[in-house]
């Protein structure tokens, strides 16, 4: 297997343990709407919504610690790729369905969100990237431009992440021309 330098390994393992950890802090932080927001993809039976919640907020968080242990690397590696693709999976059995209105419940507390292939696609992306993960890193040490590298680009992806979410939900509130 190759190894990746060890700033675009940082890059990626640090931007993923970012996303999963913030994805986790916004459901917990309004518990009652991600709840509903699980229910309404209708792919758990009522009575198991809540264990499913708990179990997807645990999931994102043992992702988060995992990619931050370097034994445990690919590990988190592995095991984010699976809930993005999970998460992708639920996304487009409801868009099969023809339920395009539900919330995604993934963008935090009083913002929503309805689901689209544009969110089933990039999370795919996404679980591909964070793969990277998997790769042992390179021995070469970091130097200063490394670090400054890696707080510019983990920066810039949250920034670029957080106004893509705002730009699609801005297009679907917009009037369409005929």
């Amino acid at each position: 297997m190759p190894a990746l330098d060890p700033t675009l390994s940082l890059i990626v393992t640090l931007g993923a343990a970012l996303l999963f950890g913030a994805a986790a802090v916004h459901k917990l932080t309004d518990w009652r709407r991600f709840r509903a927001a699980l229910g309404n993809y209708r792919l758990l039976p009522d009575p198991l919504v809540p264990a499913g919640a708990t179990a997807v907020v645990t999931l994102e968080l043992a992702t988060c610690a995992l990619l931050l242990l370097p034994s445990l690397r690919p590990a988190g590696a592995v095991l984010a790729a699976a809930l993005l693709a999970l998460y992708a999976t639920a996304i487009g059995v409801n868009l099969a369905r023809g339920r395009t209105r539900i919330d995604c419940g993934c963008l935090g507390v009083g913002r929503r969100a309805p689901i689209s292939r544009w969110m089933a696609g990039r999370n795919l992306v996404l679980a591909a990237i964070v793969l990277l993960a998997a790769f042992p890193r390179d021995a070469r040490e970091l130097a200063a431009l490394d670090i400054v590298t890696i707080a510019c680009a983990l920066l810039s992806l949250a920034a670029l992440y957080s106004t893509q979410s705002v730009l699609t939900r801005t297009a679907r509130t917009m009037p369409r021309r005929p």
